[in-house]
């Protein structure tokens, strides 16, 4: 069963209404209210309210009454961090959320990876699900699956799925590449270059970064690509955030100005970065942002984003792609919430796809047996197998063991009978 606890009395009427949930207005703070929803039979509690002291409290309150697990989402990076005077056994955290951290970390990847829209790590992070595009005059463009391998005998990854105006599918070997298609590819990390250089053999090292706002998360990415990017430059229109800014970062140039000056951009060439990133508070100011930087030339622009209203113009514009804070914290807590031995579970774009890692113990029913006798769900596909330090695609013929780490990339509908297939413990009943 689950319960959910907020103040604003309109939301709860629209959950009651739409959801099959318990639905509790008041303060998620309340001894009183928590009472009514938290017992020892709790296994999970979820803290996310807009205010860390509140979430805190949610914690404390929440192992005194009994939950199993806590989670919680601090923004504030003094209270987060692994230095914190505040440690999370203090007030009952089993796992803490920072959406800055977790964003930061998104784009950073998305940034050493300039050919991907999407990235996420499997196997401790010896695989990843790379989301790409194919552009007109893409080597890929055109190429029939089944004869992609004949073609470039060494293509190092699985493309487990594709994107195209009628939604995502899991490919078949019948199926074509096309210009504009969005393919999701189980790649080795050490591979990615090789496939680049197949898929997209024109593109070049990133050597410069712009990023509009030194907000908390605009700090935070400069911070991180330092060390990996030749040239960032910040730009604040506060001065004294701009100057808050510089104090903290030790390699980036950080500019008082406006993005939106055609004066300011012209003079500081705007146009000539490799990447450019719009992470300021204002969704709207964010597509502004885009519209106007797209015209400059820059290669590639990534946005902030709270809401989805404003995605479809983004995506109508073609000027370059959202990064949404709270899709990013839901990817991290999905694990959590998960049965089974899962170690890793991402949303997958916004089909509702998911892309799993089970780590297979000896009483699964799925041990000793091979792929080809699994009976995969349809909708459903293993991408790779890591089999203590090698990993590799698997075949009809690999057999699964104990240990084994499998990865699977599931459709939504397939989802529920993936959880159960890998789950299931030998003598347990259907």
């Amino acid at each position: 069963r689950i319960t959910t606890i907020d103040a604003d009395i309109d939301l709860i009427h629209r959950i009651d209404d739409r959801l099959n949930v318990r639905a509790i207005h008041g303060n998620a703070a309340s001894p009183r209210i928590l009472r009514k929803a938290i017992s020892d039979r709790t296994n999970l509690v979820i803290a996310v309210t807009d205010r860390d002291e509140t979430n805190i409290v949610v914690c404390l309150l929440a192992k005194k009454l009994g939950a199993k697990k806590v989670v919680v989402r601090l923004r504030n990076a003094e209270l987060s961090s692994s230095g914190s005077p505040l440690l999370p056994e203090a007030y009952g955290a089993d796992l803490i959320v920072n959406p800055v951290d977790a964003t930061a970390e998104k784009l950073h990847r998305l940034v050493q990876n300039p050919g991907a829209f999407d990235v996420f790590d499997f196997a401790n992070g010896e695989l990843v699900l790379w989301g790409f595009q194919i552009s007109e005059g893409s080597p890929l463009d055109g190429v029939i699956l089944k004869d992609l391998r004949q073609r470039y005998d060494r293509i190092p990854g699985l493309i487990v799925a594709i994107v195209r105006e009628d939604g995502l599918v899991i490919p078949r070997g019948e199926d074509e590449l096309r210009d504009g298609d969005q393919i999701y590819v189980l790649l080795k990390r050490t591979k990615t270059a090789d496939f680049m250089a197949i898929a997209h053999p024109e593109s070049e090292v990133v050597q410069q970064v712009f990023i509009a706002g030194a907000t908390q998360l605009g700090i935070e990415v400069a911070r991180r690509l330092e060390g990996t990017v030749k040239s960032i430059v910040l730009v604040e229109k506060d001065r004294a955030q701009a100057e808050r800014a510089s104090e903290i970062l030790e390699k980036s140039l950080v500019l008082h100005g406006n993005i939106t000056d055609a004066d300011f951009a012209e003079e500081n060439r705007i146009g000539d970065a490799d990447f450019f990133l719009s992470l300021e508070n204002g969704d709207a100011e964010n597509l502004t942002n885009a519209l106007l930087v797209n015209k400059l030339g820059v290669r590639r622009i990534l946005i902030r984003t709270e809401q989805n209203q404003f995605l479809p113009i983004l995506k109508q514009a073609a000027v370059g792609e959202a990064v949404n804070p709270r899709r990013i914290t839901v990817s991290a807590i999905l694990r959590e919430l998960r049965s089974g031995r899962v170690v890793a579970v991402s949303q997958v774009g916004d089909s509702g796809a998911e892309a799993r890692e089970y780590e297979i113990s000896e009483q699964e029913t799925v041990c000793g047996k091979t792929i080809a006798n699994l009976n995969i769900p349809i909708g459903s596909i293993i991408g790779a197998v890591q089999r203590g330090d090698e990993v590799f695609t698997g075949t009809g013929d690999t057999v699964i063991e104990g240990g084994d780490h499998v990865i699977v990339f599931a459709l939504p509908e397939a989802v529920k009978d993936i959880e159960k297939m890998f789950t299931r413990r030998k003598g347990m009943l259907k």
